[in-house]
């Protein structure tokens, strides 16, 4: 794992630099860039270093041995359509879980539905259920349908987001990316929560981003000011957001049998960049493809967190490359973790059209 340690170290000065130098964010965007491709591009000439498939087999063999004879569990993974989602349900299922995919676009869920019962032989294994995340009334949908098919949830992996799209609105009008990316897993967690408590142990595991490490601190206006709107930092603000949210609710949930872990996948070859400037250019998708890594590599992390007994009873915790990772500091301040965490209660309570949307906000205080 020598080369995982060594673009860590790397990556934990670079972040150090551009605090303490309060260096634009673009120069952040190059430099975390350029060593993640280094990172990418190194890992091939060491296959031995990350061999994807490989790992994600190892782990999918070990779980499956250990939970041998017990009764069938189950798992929920948003943005499943595809990319690491699609590869993460996929190591799920064949480590015996019932495994739902939560996804948006039904078309493209049923393909992926058949194309990984194809692959897998698994007939009774994946089951696809429709969820939007850009709205409070498709989530709550999501989470009744859930609840009257299920009464236990052992892993529930947020996978799903959206990155670097003109200026838009979620159905209930809140910026896109903040609110696709955060604030609808916010409301999904905040609904599956008692399931997970009562089948626990459980885990959590969310997809943040280095791109966290971009923006110095979690600017408020950037969500709320559609002036202040930049698809870029409004991206890197969604994804701290995350990076928060994970910290935030292991710290909550320390008492209970729910771990929370986040990760970054690296720079994956996935759909999520098509909306970057020069994605259609003639031979950019090949040369990404090419230098970056394959949705299998890029998922091992996310499979790593949901499968393997070495995060067993661990939380709060950040990783990149199967191992912890250098964190954006508001990620580790609890002042900050309560200022998101009311923030986003308030933003969901004056955005909503579903006055039980938010079980936290709508409880009352002396019950």
């Amino acid at each position: 794992m020598w080369l995982c340690s060594t673009i860590d170290v790397i990556e934990y000065t670079v972040l150090h630099l551009h605090r303490l130098l309060h260096l634009p964010g673009i120069i952040a965007v190059i430099m975390f860039s350029y060593w993640e491709s280094v990172y990418c591009l190194l890992h091939r000439f060491f296959p031995s270093q990350h061999n994807g498939q490989q790992k994600i087999a190892q782990m999918v063999s070990a779980h499956k041995a250990k939970h041998s004879g017990q009764k069938r569990r189950l798992a929920v993974v948003t943005g499943a359509a595809n990319g690491i989602g699609y590869e993460t349900a996929k190591a799920l299922g064949m480590a015996g879980y019932t495994t739902i995919l939560a996804c948006r676009n039904m078309k493209r869920a049923q393909c992926a539905l058949e194309l990984l019962q194809s692959q897998t032989g698994l007939m009774d294994t994946f089951e696809v259920m429709e969820l939007d995340l850009a709205s409070f009334t498709s989530i709550k949908r999501f989470t009744d349908e859930f609840s009257g098919k299920y009464q236990q949830l052992h892993v529930l992996c947020c996978n799903a987001g959206v990155a670097f799209n003109q200026f838009d609105t979620t159905y209930d009008g809140i910026e896109s990316q903040f609110g696709t990316n955060y604030v609808g897993h916010f409301v999904l967690i905040d609904q599956l929560l008692p399931t997970m408590k009562q089948s626990g142990p459980a885990r959590i595991t969310i997809a943040s981003s280095i791109a966290a490490c971009m923006v110095h601190t979690l600017d408020y206006k950037r969500v709320t000011d559609i002036w202040r709107y930049d698809r870029f930092i409004n991206y890197s603000t969604s994804k701290l957001a995350l990076m928060m949210l994970s910290a935030a609710l292991a710290r909550r949930l320390k008492d209970s049998q729910v771990t929370v872990n986040a990760f970054h996948p690296s720079l994956t070859a996935t759909g999520l960049y098509r909306h970057v400037l020069f994605s259609t250019l003639p031979g950019i998708h090949q040369f990404r493809t090419w230098l970056w890594l394959n949705q299998v590599n890029g998922s091992v992390t996310s499979v790593y967190l949901a499968l393997s007994d070495r995060l067993e009873g661990k939380t709060g915790g950040y990783y990149a490359r199967e191992q912890p990772t250098v964190v954006h500091p508001d990620a580790v301040s609890v002042e900050k973790q309560d200022r998101l965490w009311k923030f986003t209660e308030v933003l969901v309570a004056a955005n909503t059209h579903e006055p039980t949307v938010l079980s936290s906000i709508n409880t009352p205080k002396d019950s």
